[in-house]
Parts: C-alpha cells; structure tokens; sequence
C-alpha cells in the first residue's frame, strides 16, 4: 500500500501525494516519480504542477498543466535528475511539487517525497609540471581536486616499475572537501645512472589511494641530462688528437731535421776553422712555432613552453594556430593535452596541415602526457595547430567544450650571414 506525505488539509479541494515517500537516487542519474493528484471538489478545476523546494532546479513535471472532473484523480510523472557536481549533498531531501488550483491559488497544496541522495567518488590528480629536465633531482607540483559530493582523504605514493625514481611528498596526505583542491609538491631524484652521456626520460606514476575508492594517478617524466655531454667528449677526443699529431710531428719530422740543419752548420763552421785559424762567430739558429687555434663552444638552444586552447561549441570545431618565428627552429619534445571536464570528442595536432597527433577525448581523463625522446624540429614558417571537434560537453552548467595542449621543447636562433 503506497505512502501519503504532506497531502492535503479538509478545507481544501485538491490532494496530491507520491506513491513512494522514500528514495535513494546517485547523482548523475535519472528518476522517475509518480504523482496522484485528487480533485475533492463537485466541479470540473484545472491545475498548474510547479517544482518546488531546494530541488527544484533538477525536478521536471512531464505534465505541467492538469483538468479534473470533479471527484477523479490523475497519476503524473514526476522526474528527479540530481546533477554529478560537488554542490549536490549527500544525505536525505525533500523533492517538493506544488499544485495550484486556477480557480483559487489559496487552495495549492505541496507533495513532497524523501530522496536519499548518495555520494559519489570524483577525484582527480592535476599535474602543474608533467616535466622536469634536470640531472639528479627534481620537484613537482600538482592538485588534489575532489569533484564528488564526500570528502576525499588521500594517501600520496610513488609508482615507479623500473625502480629508477624516488621521491617524498609534501604533504603525504590530504584530505579535500567537496568542489576544492590542495596543492602536493613532489621532492624526486634519480636512484641511478650518475655518469651518462644522452639523455634519457624515466616515466613514472603518482597516485592518490583512498579507502573504499579506486585509486586516482596522473603520469609524470623526469628528463635527465647528460652529465657527461658527448659533445664535450667529442671536442675532448679532437683535442686529444690535434695534440698527439703535434707531438709525433715534432718528434718524427720537426726535431730531426732541427738536428740535422745545426749538425751541418757546426761541421761546414768547424771546417773553415781548420783553414783559417782566426776564430768566428757561430750564428744561432732560431725557431718558431705556430700557434694554435680554439674552436668557439656551439651555441644551445632555450627551453621553451607553448600552450594552445579551444571552446569549440557543441558539435562545432575549433582551432588555434602558432607559427615558429624567422630565424628560429623549434625542436618539439613533449607534447601533453588537456581535458579537466571529460568533454567528448576528438582532438588534433597538425604541422603545416598535416596530422602528427590524434586523440579521442573518451580516453583523455583530466589530461594526458605524450613524451617524446626523438625532437621534431619545426622550422622557420612552420605552423603548428591545435583543433578539437566537440562531440559532448562533459559539464552541464558550461556552454563550451574547454580543452588546451602544452607543447615543451627548445628554441634555437639561426645564425644570420
């Protein structure tokens, strides 16, 4: 037998109830409510059925408008769609309808049901730095956001496969209210690998684990540089040579015959003594080196950050372009895109026209990091652009699809003639 909740009072000509007065619903989801509405009075009334209460916002009446005979009654539908936002609380409320009679409005009646709204997990790891170049230490930041409608208390750790990465967090755990973030810092540095002559990219993960829930990570790489450069051992190695070709020149060809020459002036000298036996002087003979030259260091490049963003609206494509400048070559190393409100769709990145990068937004949660070991150099004109086609719009209370990429790498200039 159904429930009555808040009907009606004797003196007035109208009774509405729900047939259920307690339900749980997850937000997110959709409802379905049904409302009886009776019409006490001898005479045929018409009614207006209104949302009412704090829930008004995400209540729909299918039927708005409603004509009784008098003593008949109708069942409507009522739907209830709680939106997944951290503003809709957890725990029991009222879903309110008003029915407001047009022959006299003092005689509206309220029905009201008790939802039980239940909580729902959405946190998210934001990364502020995907990528640190360094040689044996780097520090992160990223946030904690929690999107769900409970508070998020999270364990910080480390996931490193490879065992190359260690690192402490600060702090090692936090704990985040509904629709707010905290900021981590990450202290890492490179268990191995002291003496290396490239460089090389060790991937890892962070993840936030919380009891009851599916742990939340976001990747990272730590770029490190050589220590040693092979071009600082390649300039060694030509110098080491040059040197040694001086040496066996000097020694093969230049001292002997230094020798030689001053070995046949003291005997053509000690042969004009033995004829004339007045004495004279002996010339010296001098030598000269030449000198040698130093090749100048080559000129590296600046690390350099470039971001692209869209708003594409729903079922539109939109783009943003950036083109490298004359007299500079731009070599692109990291790539990562962007996605914080799970917008569907699909994303690209094109260089002069031509697709280097393709993306489902599906599979893009937050954000993705695309690291690259090999540069793609972009030339001087060259045109990079970013272009999205929304398909979805993952949050209701915005009007556009918001997405962004990062691209990281280093500008070098062009020597000019």
């Amino acid at each position: 037998m159904p429930s009555y909740s808040a009907s009606s009072v004797l003196c007035v000509s109208v009774q509405a109830w729900f047939s259920n007065d307690d339900v749980a619903v997850a937000p997110g989801s959709r409802l379905t409510l049904m409302l009886t509405i009776h019409n006490l009075g001898e005479s045929t009334d018409s009614y207006t059925i209104v949302p009412a209460g704090l829930t008004a916002s995400w209540t729909t009446v299918k039927q708005g408008n409603l004509t009784l005979f008098g003593g008949s009654q109708q069942v409507i539908e009522i739907e209830v769609a709680p939106p997944a936002l951290p503003t809709t609380t957890a725990g029991p409320t009222a879903a309110s309808i008003r029915v407001i009679p047009l022959g006299d409005s003092d005689d509206a009646v309220v029905a009201e049901a008790t939802l039980d709204v239940q909580s729902f997990d959405d946190c998210r790891l934001v990364a502020l730095q995907p990528v640190q170049r360094a040689r044996h230490r780097a520090s992160y930041e990223f946030m904690v956001e929690n999107h769900g409608n409970s508070l998020a208390s999270c364990r910080l750790r480390l996931i490193d496969a490879s065992n190359r990465i260690d690192g402490t967090f600060d702090p090692p755990a936090v704990g985040v209210v509904p629709g707010s973030a905290s900021l981590v810092r990450l202290k890492s540095k490179a268990r191995r690998g002291a003496f290396r002559r490239a460089t090389r990219t060790l991937d890892f993960e962070i993840e936030a684990e919380r009891q009851g829930h599916a742990p939340a990570s976001t990747s990272l790489a730590f770029v490190q540089s050589p220590t040693i450069p092979a071009a600082a051992i390649a300039r060694v190695l030509i110098v080491l040579a040059i040197l040694g070709g001086l040496a066996v020149a000097w020694f093969a060809l230049i001292e002997p015959t230094i020798e030689d020459a001053a070995s046949d002036q003291v005997d053509e000298r000690m042969a004009e003594l033995a004829i004339d036996s007045e004495g004279s002087t002996v010339d010296t003979p001098t030598t000269t080196s030449a000198p040698v030259s130093e090749s100048d260091d080559a000129e590296e490049g600046e690390p350099t950050f470039l971001r692209l963003s869209v708003a594409p609206s729903l079922t539109q494509t939109a783009d943003q372009s950036s083109t490298t400048p004359d007299g500079e070559v731009f070599d692109m190393t990291d790539v990562r895109i962007e996605n914080p409100f799970n917008d569907k769709g699909v994303a690209t990145l094109l260089v002069n026209g031509e697709q280097l990068f393709i993306w489902s937004l599906d599979n893009v949660r937050g954000q993705l990091f695309e690291p690259r070991i090999t540069p793609i150099r972009l030339q001087p004109g060259d045109n990079v652009t970013f272009s999205v086609r929304c398909d979805e719009i993952g949050d209701a209370t915005r009007s556009t699809c918001t997405n962004a990429i990062n691209i990281g790498g280093i500008a070098i200039e062009l020597d000019t003639p």
